[in-house]
């Protein structure tokens, strides 16, 4: 059983909801609503099958960046995440479907990697040449599974 407001309590294996919830910028951790903790359980499971094709540990720099932040004890309750970062407005990482990590290789090299088993794992994946992190999406991936954002 996942405890949602304990931040070491792993959601799979090898990701914790710490991982899922912090708002780095804001130093808080959002409390997700149900929707947002089945989405976030389902792109952990996608992270899962992603560590085992790259063989690496997987870093992650953000899961859900919603657009109304659920943290009563911070200053910035009820604002706009994803917003505030420069989210896309119809970002998937709105509603905890979406990740951005890296392995500690090349993220045009793991990128390559992937690019065959995106269909498999139904995902998309941002096509973002010469970045340092590895956008992926659960979010109805559309037939275009390598896009640029």
């Amino acid at each position: 059983m996942i405890n949602w407001s304990d931040p070491s309590s792993k959601v799979t294996e090898h990701f914790c909801v710490g991982e899922c919830l912090y708002l780095n910028s804001w130093h808080c951790y959002h409390i997700p609503s149900e929707v947002e903790k089945q989405n976030l359980i389902k792109t952990c499971q996608v992270l899962e099958k992603i560590r085992e094709i790259v063989k690496q540990p997987i870093s992650i720099h953000c899961f859900i960046r919603p657009a109304k932040v659920n943290c009563p004890s911070s200053p910035h309750h009820g604002q706009n995440y994803n917003a505030f970062v420069g989210g896309s407005s119809q970002s998937a990482h709105l509603r905890g479907n979406a990740a951005d990590w890296d392995c500690g290789e090349d993220c045009d090299q793991v990128r390559a990697e992937l690019l065959p088993f995106l269909k498999k794992l139904n995902i998309r994946m941002e096509n973002l040449q010469g970045s340092t992190w590895i956008h992926i999406d659960t979010f109805a991936p559309k037939p275009n599974r390598f896009f640029k954002p």
